[in-house]
């Protein structure tokens, strides 16, 4: 089961309930991947100009490592065709905001810290 105190997101599908997040080696993996920042890939993907579907496997790719390592690319794939894009989109949205919080009262994202 998903802890969202610690930005874990979860959903069912193929059989078993699987858990994302987006921390630090899932950052670390998705940069890898793309060749981008962490930064860049969520503003790609929230532009409509710049959001890939490649791109977007990437990043639920590197957040189903922490929980489910080794889960492939084809796993991937065949897990994006039963939930549909639109819910992968939806659960890397609410990752993304579980691992960068907003502060109270703040438009702007919570810079990470060294104690964080």
């Amino acid at each position: 089961m998903a802890n969202k105190e610690r930005g874990e997101v979860s959903f069912d599908a193929a059989g078993k309930t699987w858990t994302m997040k987006i921390g630090t080696g899932a950052m670390c993996e998705i940069e890898a991947e793309t060749g981008k920042s962490i930064a860049e890939v969520g503003q790609a993907l929230g532009s409509e100009k710049t959001a890939s579907l490649t791109l977007m496997r990437a990043v639920f790719w590197g957040g189903l490592q922490h929980r489910h390592e080794g889960t492939t690319v084809r796993e991937c794939n065949d897990l994006i065709d039963e939930i549909g894009v639109q819910r992968v989109g939806e659960l890397i949205g609410e990752a993304f905001q579980l691992a960068f919080p907003k502060k109270e009262g703040s438009s702007r994202p919570r810079k990470a810290t060294a104690a964080a």
